[in-house]
């Protein structure tokens, strides 16, 4: 249990060690649930991650993770001299707050965009393209290559390179060589 400054009951973090979601996934979703079911009030100070690391009895990098996620979700802010808090207007309480009005432009993109898509970039077609011609010259090259013979390169490697090598080493080291 967390025991917070501004708030009449105690935030209750429970972690299941056990499971298979993370610690840190664990810790951020039940103080977003607070927050957003408004247990923890906006502008309640939170414990530095030092001090719920602590009481929860888990790594400090892990409450710090958390800690960031809640702060890039906008649910908390961090300050050196303040501390941290819930942020005054949570982002996810805003946006459950304000339903999107019956003429948004969500709705009407989707309803421009419910039927089928008439020019996709990268998709062809189907009705215009050539798939009879296409799998007659496909197989046409797996044929060739099935019945070309396997030739294997040169192990000692790309004779253009081997002529280079032993031109280097006959200027630079004085070595001669063939290639």
């Amino acid at each position: 249990m967390v025991y917070q400054e501004s708030m009449s009951e105690p935030l209750k973090l429970e972690l299941d060690r056990s499971a298979k979601t993370p610690l840190t996934e664990q810790i951020r979703k039940d103080i977003s649930t607070a927050i957003e079911s408004g247990v923890l009030a906006p502008g309640a100070r939170l414990p530095s991650w030092l001090d719920l690391a602590a009481q929860l009895g888990v790594a400090r990098g892990t409450v710090r993770t958390a800690y960031e996620k809640l702060s890039a979700g906008q649910l908390i802010v961090a300050s050196r001299a303040g501390g941290t808090r819930v942020a005054d207007r949570p982002a996810a309480i805003a946006r459950v707050e304000q339903p999107p009005d019956p003429g948004s432009f969500l709705e009407r993109y989707l309803e421009m965009t419910a039927g089928p898509a008439i020019f996709q970039m990268g998709v062809p077609a189907l009705e215009t393209f050539p798939a009879t011609l296409f799998a007659r010259i496909r197989s046409q090259a797996v044929r060739a290559e099935s019945s070309a013979p396997a030739i294997y390169p040169d192990p000692r490697g790309e004779l253009d390179l081997r002529r280079e090598i032993a031109g280097y080493l006959a200027v630079a080291r004085g070595i001669e060589c063939s290639p």
